[in-house]
Order: C-alpha cells, then sequence, then structure tokens
C-alpha cells in the first residue's frame, strides 16, 4: 500500500519535502508533500501556505525578515489534522531553490492553537501543561499557589474547555487535533 498521509504508520509522523523554484513552481514534490499539499487545496500547485512560508524563507535568508525567526506556519488541512508547514533556500544565492518540509503538528505545536481557540490565561496555560503528570500538589509546589488555587484554576479550565477529568483535559488540549468550534 503506497504511504500517504492519511495511512500512517505506527509512529503517525510523516514529513513530505517539496522544492519550490525561484518563480514559485513545484521543482520536486515527493508522494507525501504530494498527499499534504492536495490535503492543503494545492489542486496541482503550491497551495497558498506553502508560497508563503517559501517566501518568508527568502526574506530570513535575506536578513529583511522582522523577527529572524525560521519560517513556518501551522495550518489546518481539509481533513481537519493541524499541519506545521517549515521552509529553509537552498543556497545563498535570493533565486535559489525554497525547500519545504510539511508535516503533522506534534502536541507541543498544536496545543496553543487550542489553549488560544478557549481563551486560557498564561496561569491556566501551565496548569494544563503540569497536570499532564503532576498532582494538585505538585503543581501548587511548582507554581508556587497553594492547592486551592490550582484546584480553581483547574476547575476554570474544565469548564472552558468543556471536560470532566485531567484525562479527557490532556486529550482535548493535546492530543485530538481539533480546535473547538467558536
Amino acid at each position: 500500500m503506497p504511504l500517504t498521509p492519511l495511512t500512517r504508520a505506527d509512529d503517525g509522523e510523516h514529513a513530505g519535502v517539496v522544492v519550490l523554484a525561484a518563480d514559485g513552481s513545484t521543482a520536486f514534490a515527493d508522494e507525501v508533500a504530494a498527499a499534504w499539499m492536495d490535503e492543503l487545496g494545492g489542486n496541482g500547485s503550491a497551495p497558498p501556505v506553502v508560497s508563503a512560508v517559501a517566501m518568508q524563507a527568502r526574506s530570513v535568508m535575506a536578513g529583511m525578515a522582522r523577527d529572524g525567526r525560521i519560517a513556518r506556519a501551522r495550518v489546518r488541512a481539509k481533513s481537519g489534522c493541524w499541519l506545521v508547514v517549515r521552509a529553509s533556500v537552498l543556497g545563498d544565492d535570493p533565486g535559489a531553490q525554497v525547500a519545504v518540509m510539511i508535516e503533522p503538528a506534534r502536541p507541543h505545536e498544536f496545543a496553543p492553537l487550542v489553549a488560544d481557540a478557549y481563551r486560557l490565561t498564561e496561569r491556566e496555560r501551565e496548569v494544563t501543561r503540569l497536570a499532564r503528570g503532576l498532582s494538585t500538589e505538585a503543581i501548587a509546589a511548582r507554581l508556587y499557589l497553594s492547592r486551592w488555587t490550582v484546584q480553581d484554576h483547574l476547575k476554570a479550565i474544565f469548564q472552558k474547555v468543556g471536560v470532566s477529568t485531567r484525562g479527557e483535559l490532556v486529550a482535548r488540549v493535546y492530543f485530538q487535533q481539533r480546535a473547538p468550534r467558536l
């Protein structure tokens, strides 16, 4: 069976690579990248997000990027899963090709989007992150809070996210790859 983003192996991680020419046309795309580009609405060419990240990579290379960060975007595919698109210019020439990698978003890349969608405060995000394996007492000690304050934060988080247990919270924020419909 051919390997596609929708028929993943045991590790669940399949990255695809596409190389864009200086004019933005596709010079090369492996099988996985072609499938991901279809998921992003490419219709046989580079989808807008791929082109935008490639342009951002050129800006970073030319020193024109505002923040000097790597060229990257998180985007939701037609299937509902979240993807990360990263790009890098292949060489020092402004007309050089750009390599673009498209892969499923990992939990740590996806969780901030979910937290934004549920409008969690910064403290609620910290509590949620720590709730992945720590007890209430351990969270309280780590954040220099009382256990009662941690419980109040968890109660508020549960209400915002629409869950009733820590297990449901962790699953919703870190593993369900679906932003809430607001």
